[in-house]
This record gives C-alpha cells, sequence and structure tokens, in this order.
C-alpha cells in the first residue's frame, strides 16, 4: 500500500482545501466574515500551489485511481488554470463584496465551486466527473443570482440552470452509455479499451458529449445563457468567464482519443466553431456596453476553441483555453477601472493599402516563428497538406493585426523593423506556448491533425475575406446599402440578452 501514499497525500489535500477553506470561514468567522474571506482565500492559494506540484511532478501519481480520482496531465493543467483564477478572483472579492450582506456566503459558495471544478477535472470514475460537473455549474448558477431579490438576475439565474440541466442530462446519458458499452465505469480504461468507436451506439454516446460541451461554452445555438448572464457581480462573471465556460473544451479533451476516430465529427465540431466564432466576433464589435462586448468575445473565442478540436489539434485548443482564462479574468476584473478612466476618444484612422502589405509581410514572420516554436510544418509545395494550415492562418491573421498596430503609430517604412520583430515574438511566443502543451499532453495521445477537407479552405477563405475587407475599409461602400443595416440590425438583435434578464427600469432594482 506504500504506492498510495504520495498521491493519496496529493489528491486528498489539493481537494479538502477549498473544502476546508469554506467550512472554516462559515462556521468559525461569523462575527468577522473578513478574517474568514481571508483564511478561505489562503486555502485556495495552497491548493493552487499543490496542482503547481502535480503538474511539475504528475508523471510520479499515474497509478491507480484512489477514491475513483487519477489526476493525469490534462487534469494538472486544469487544475493549475482552475485554482490560480479562484486565487485571484478570491483575492479580488475581499474589497469588490465588502459591505454585502451575503460577503461570508459569497465566499463559501466561491470555494465550494471550486472544489467541484476540481473534482470534474479530477475525476477517473464516470460518477464523479458527472457530480464535479452538476455541482459546478448548480453553485455558479446560485453565484450568479446571488441576490435573489432581483428579478433580472434571478431570470438570468434560472435561464443558465435550464441549460445546464440540459447539459447534465445528456452528459449522463452518455457516460451511462458509455459505461455500458465499454463495460467499465474507469474513464482511463474506457478510453483505453478497443471499444468500437465507428459503431452507431458509439456516435450517439459522442453527439451526444458533444451537445452538453456546446452548451457548457455557449456556442451556437446555445449562446443565450451567456450574453444574459451580465447581472452576476463581477468576480463571478470573470470566473465564469474565465473558468466554468471552459467546462466544454475540457470535455472534448477529454474523450479526445474517442473523437479522433471520428473524422464526420470533427467536421461538425469546426463548422460550428468557426460560425460562432465569426458570429461573436462580429456581434463584439457593434456593443456599446463593455460587459456584453466581453460576453461577446467569450463567445467568439470558445468557438476558435471548439474549432481547434475540430481539426484533430486538441493540444492547441487547451494553450488556447488557458490563455483566454488568463486574459478574460483580467478584463472582467479591470472593468470598473476601464470605465472610470476618463480618456479622449481616438479618431479612426483606417489603416492604408501599403501599411496592410507591410503588416502581412510582418505576419508571414510571425507565421514562421509559431511554426518553428510549436514545431508545426510550413505549407511548402509538393508536401501532402492537413488541417494544421488552419491554424497557421488564424496566426498570420494575429500576427498581421498586431504588426498593423505598430505600423499605424509612425511611417511604415520606419516602423516596419519593430513590427517584424513583435510579430514574430508574438507568433513564436504562442507557438512556444502551444508545443510545451503537446509536450505535457503527449501521454494522452490527443493531438492528431485531419486530413485537409474542403470545409477547413472554405472557413479559412471565407474569414480571410471579410478580414482583408474590414483592414482595406473596403466595406465602408455596402454600409450605407439597405442590405447592410438589414444585416446590422439583425445582428444587434441577436446579441441582446434575453428580456427578462434585463433591467430597463430602474425602480424595478430591489435588492
Amino acid at each position: 500500500m506504500a504506492y498510495l501514499s504520495q498521491p493519496l497525500v496529493l489528491y486528498v489535500s489539493l481537494l479538502a482545501l477549498p473544502i476546508a477553506g469554506a467550512l472554516v470561514n462559515g462556521i468559525g468567522f461569523r462575527a468577522n466574515p473578513q478574517r474568514g474571506a481571508q483564511a478561505t482565500t489562503a486555502a485556495i492559494w495552497a491548493s493552487c500551489l499543490l496542482a503547481i506540484a502535480g503538474l511539475i511532478f504528475g508523471d510520479q501519481y499515474e497509478g491507480a485511481a484512489i477514491f475513483g480520482i487519477r489526476a493525469d496531465a490534462l487534469s494538472w493543467i486544469m487544475a493549475t488554470l482552475i485554482l490560480f483564477v479562484s486565487g485571484i478572483v478570491h483575492q479580488y472579492s475581499q474589497r469588490y463584496m465588502a459591505g454585502d450582506r451575503r460577503y461570508q456566503a459569497f465566499f463559501v459558495q466561491l470555494s465550494l465551486l471550486t472544489a467541484a471544478a476540481l473534482l470534474m477535472v479530477m475525476a477517473d470514475h464516470v460518477l464523479l466527473l458527472l457530480a464535479g460537473w452538476g455541482l459546478s455549474n448548480g453553485l455558479l448558477v446560485r453565484l450568479m443570482i446571488h441576490k435573489t431579490g432581483w428579478r433580472a438576475s434571478y431570470n438570468a439565474g434560472m435561464l443558465a440552470l435550464r441549460m445546464f440541466f440540459l447539459g447534465f442530462l445528456l452528459l449522463a446519458f452518455a457516460l451511462i452509455l458509455l459505461a455500458d458499452l465499454s463495460g467499465s465505469y474507469s474513464l482511463r480504461a474506457i478510453l483505453a479499451t478497443g471499444v468500437d468507436v465507428s459503431a452507431s451506439p458509439m456516435t450517439t454516446v459522442l453527439i451526444l458529449i458533444m451537445m452538453a460541451a456546446l452548451i457548457q461554452s455557449a456556442l451556437l445555438p446555445f449562446h443565450k445563457w451567456l450574453t444574459s448572464s451580465l447581472n452576476s457581480p463581477t468576480p463571478v462573471s470573470a470566473l465564469m468567464h474565465a473558468g466554468l465556460i471552459n467546462g466544454g473544451g475540457f470535455l472534448l479533451a477529454r474523450f479526445a482519443p474517442l473523437y479522433l476516430h471520428q473524422n464526420g465529427l470533427l467536421l461538425v465540431l469546426f463548422g460550428i466553431g468557426v460560425l460562432t466564432a465569426l458570429v461573436g466576433a462580429i456581434w463584439k464589435l457593434i456593443q456599446s456596453d463593455i460587459k456584453r462586448m466581453l460576453a461577446c468575445s467569450t463567445m467568439s473565442q470558445m468557438g476558435f476553441m471548439v474549432m481547434q478540436c475540430g481539426l484533430g489539434l486538441f493540444p492547441a485548443a487547451v494553450a488556447h483555453l488557458c490563455w483566454h482564462g488568463l486574459f478574460k479574468a483580467f478584463l472582467f476584473l479591470s472593468v470598473g477601472s476601464a470605465v472610470s478612466e476618463k480618456r479622449q476618444l481616438a479618431a479612426f484612422r483606417p489603416g492604408t493599402p501599403m501599411q496592410f502589405v507591410l503588416a502581412c509581410v510582418a505576419g508571414l514572420a510571425g507565421v514562421v516563428g509559431f511554426a518553428y516554436m510549436s514545431n508545426k510544418p510550413l505549407p511548402i509545395a509538393g508536401q501532402p497538406l492537413d488541417s494544421t494550415v488552419v491554424l497557421l492562418g488564424f496566426a498570420f491573421m494575429a500576427a498581421t493585426q498586431i504588426a498593423q498596430t505598430v505600423l499605424q503609430t509612425g511611417k511604415p517604412l520606419v516602423r516596419l523593423v519593430p513590427a517584424l520583430v513583435l510579430a514574430l515574438l508574438a507568433g513564436g511566443l504562442y507557438g512556444l506556448s502551444v508545443h510545451g502543451i503537446e509536450t505535457v499532453l503527449a501521454p494522452l495521445a490527443i493531438a492528431e491533425p485531419q486530413p485537409l477537407h474542403g470545409v477547413h479552405l472554405l472557413a479559412l477563405s471565407t474569414m480571410l475575406l471579410i478580414w482583408v475587407g474590414m483592414n482595406l475599409n473596403l466595406l465602408t461602400e455596402l454600409q450605407n446599402t439597405r442590405l447592410w443595416r438589414s444585416l446590422y440590425v439583425a445582428a444587434l438583435n441577436g446579441s441582446q440578452p434575453d428580456a427578462n434578464t434585463t433591467t430597463p427600469i430602474r425602480t424595478t432594482y430591489h435588492v
């Protein structure tokens, strides 16, 4: 039994610390909730240190499951992200929630939510995975509502609860059917068995899991709960957009070995991801409310993450998930500062064709940096192409945008060298992060680029054309047409939250 000692201590401590912090806060600090919040926050940070240790030394704990828990590389990455974001949110909330009458309950629920999310990502038993999934979503809804007397907030929580409950039912049915097909409740055993992944029952299972993931990550047509969740306290929004909404990506990555045998389902994932990324990006550009803009941005980024899953590049999706989580947490927690900051509204200056051409040159340098650092092959004539080309295309657009920002600050030829260097550096750093995640997740064998399909080329070409049109200001002439105005109104209406989750009259806000 000696081989159980270290993993047992680590697993129990990692899960127990957030729970213990919640209990100590709820029981021992009723007279001094601020001290209780500090104790809870300290427990989260201590658990985060354990998760980092597990990420570094995780290969030592690849033994048998203990009480249904067996963390692998994906578990350690997700646990570290969850606890790091949760620690920041806990720290931020100590001042943000000061004076709130539910101050103590807020921190108790926040810590329990963190523990439930950890259970989900570390579970090896399908029922524990399901329990962590359901508990984390239930606690998230409670935190979203926060003040039950605010009708709009309550309605937003109920809308999210209905969607989460549907996802829970789909996932429960899928996992039970999967356990029956494989004859095991262990996720490791299920993924390692020779289950016929091409059989109809297995396809049904993967479709159900896919739908649960799409609901959780608010992809079309399940996005309404996300765009209607803006009544939540800012720390809850940060944790939601940086953590819990990533559950869909985690679920797809967890079952990636099965999806890699289903090319048709990967194409479906890719198509839904591209459509959501495009729609979310367009909706983001027409918002006047900063939190609604961030919600549409999250929707777009979740689409991009699922698109990478559809390309068979699950480690790249996990890397994107981590970067987006950290960046979106920062954006939500700094919303108050951005709103209160007094600044001059800068006049929009569209880039010139020369600037755009030079930016594209720098963008190519960014692609080279990304390909070199991520160990991805560049598309060379005579060599077979795969779905990695799509990822390189998006790396080109991102690096070009960075370079164009630099080129617009001065004379283009003078700023070309800094733009080249910055694009190369940005592409290289992102490629390095993708390669690092791929290296950590290599034992799971969840990276398998797919054969290049017409759907891939159509999606990439469409997004490239829209992107070029916006950068060269080619869409200006269309803005005076009736079709453009109709599309604008349709986009504006589609991005609106559910009417029952808004507060149009000030007197309806009673908490």
